[in-house]
């Protein structure tokens, strides 16, 4: 009886090992597809102004709008988690993408890409706090687990940028074509994204309570939100890691509408996009070696190099140079920015994975959200207000120039709170630091 026993948990330790390796594999092969809307940012600008007919500073404020649903999805999102799975949650997420994506294909006015804008919020808010906690769930307990969590993930993430990098380039050529058509090839990618969401095994399948009623799983919710507002290391490290994501949201508008900008054509807008991509992706693929070298002042690095890298495209287009040059210095600007764009989109995970065990990690994720859009909606509103003003080559510049401040600015909070020995932290920082 007992030998039987313990043959059926030694049977349900194996299962669970495959299970756990299956997913593993599986998420790279979704996030090279469903990372983010493919065939679509290269040509974003474009459609928007070309086809629906928004103009540059209400498609900057569609952005603003998509921060703002973002903020109230955190929290539906986290209680959809809670109740359900990180699976379920996927599903759900990619769902909603499908439908925000056909809703700006057959959409015809600002209001139709606002409402596709806010569904596109909730499939990401969903899709945000479930991806990276579902690899970690999936990873066994073992001294190595962060270090095999970059690997696979920055991996994966270098794949995605691979991927993105030809279809940006493929939707500049088929825009000239016809503009709906690489709208419908990220149509046909979000739905494939969905099937593979669905295909994702549970793992820890007793680890949710999935009777549990709405008043409970928002009591979790609120404990996961106290704790990362009483921790100094979260807050510090949220508030960098929002502002980076601010400056780099605005960034994908800022980059076509300054090509845009200077006539360049919508054929070598995509063939420039490829090429930030691909640095997008490099950078992803060498993030480790740069925390390395940088360490607690990753981050603020990786700020101050983007702030000075808008500052120099803004001056590059403004300066009276053969239209060559000019070029080159934006290119060259907007280069960097994406290689430490991939380097962040790797590396922020990192740190909000340390300390923290499956049980906390989704609600920091939405509290990673959170910061995320807040800080959009800051810094999107005020690029958005700055083209009303001037024109985008004198808006990169300014941008830029404020970039700079805030950098330092945060800098100094995060001096003292981050990047520390794990004996300087206080209980309240590593409360949940058991994996």
């Amino acid at each position: 009886m007992l030998e039987t026993k313990e043959k059926g948990i030694e049977m349900e330790k194996i299962k669970e090992a495959k299970l756990r390796k299956y997913n593993m594999r599986l998420y790279s092969i979704y996030t090279t597809v469903g990372f983010d809307l493919l065939f679509y940012y290269g040509i974003k600008v474009l459609y928007l102004s070309q086809v629906k007919h928004i103009s540059d500073a209400n498609i900057v404020f569609l952005s603003t709008i998509y921060a703002l649903a973002s903020i109230f999805s955190v929290i539906i999102a986290t209680v959809i988690n809670n109740r359900t799975s990180n699976r379920k949650t996927l599903i759900i997420g990619d769902t909603f993408n499908v439908i925000s994506v056909f809703i700006l294909i057959i959409g015809t006015d600002f209001s139709q890409m606002a409402i596709a804008e806010i569904l596109n919020a909730m499939a990401f808010a969903m899709k945000n706090i479930s991806s990276g906690p579902m690899l970690e769930e999936s990873i066994p307990k073992t001294n190595k687990k962060d270090r095999i969590f970059t690997f696979i993930d920055e991996k994966a993430y270098f794949k995605y940028c691979i991927i993105s990098a030809i279809s940006t380039v493929v939707a500049g050529y088929l825009y000239n074509v016809n503009p709906y058509i690489p709208m419908f090839l990220c149509l046909l990618f979000t739905m494939f994204s969905l099937l593979v969401a669905v295909r994702f095994a549970e793992i820890n399948k007793k680890s949710k309570n999935r009777d549990a009623n709405m008043i409970k799983a928002i009591k979790d919710l609120k404990e996961g939100f106290i704790y990362t507002i009483k921790s100094k290391r979260i807050k510090a490290l949220l508030l960098s890691v929002g502002f980076l994501w601010g400056i780099f949201s605005l960034f994908i508008i800022y980059q076509t509408t300054l090509l845009k900008n200077m006539n360049v054509s919508a054929q070598y807008i995509g063939i420039i996009a490829m090429f930030l991509e691909l640095a997008r992706g490099y950078g992803g693929r060498w993030a480790n070696q740069y925390n390395e070298k940088y360490k607690n002042r990753t981050l603020t690095n990786i700020a101050m190099v983007v702030a000075a890298s808008f500052v120099a495209a803004g001056l590059g287009s403004i300066l009276n140079i053969p239209f060559a040059m000019q070029l080159v210095i934006v290119i060259i600007a907007f280069c960097i920015i994406s290689l430490l764009r991939g380097i962040y989109m790797v590396i922020y995970k990192k740190y909000v994975n340390n300390f923290s065990n499956v049980k906390i990690l989704p609600t920091i994720y939405s509290m990673t959200n959170l910061y995320w859009n807040l800080s959009r909606i800051v810094i999107t509103s005020i690029g958005s207000f700055v083209l009303t003003i001037v024109d985008i080559k004198y808006g990169m510049l300014i941008m830029g120039l404020l970039f700079i401040i805030f950098a330092l600015l945060i800098y100094m909070y995060m001096k003292t709170r981050v990047g520390l020995k794990p004996e300087e932290y206080s209980k309240e920082d590593i409360k949940y630091a058991d994996k």
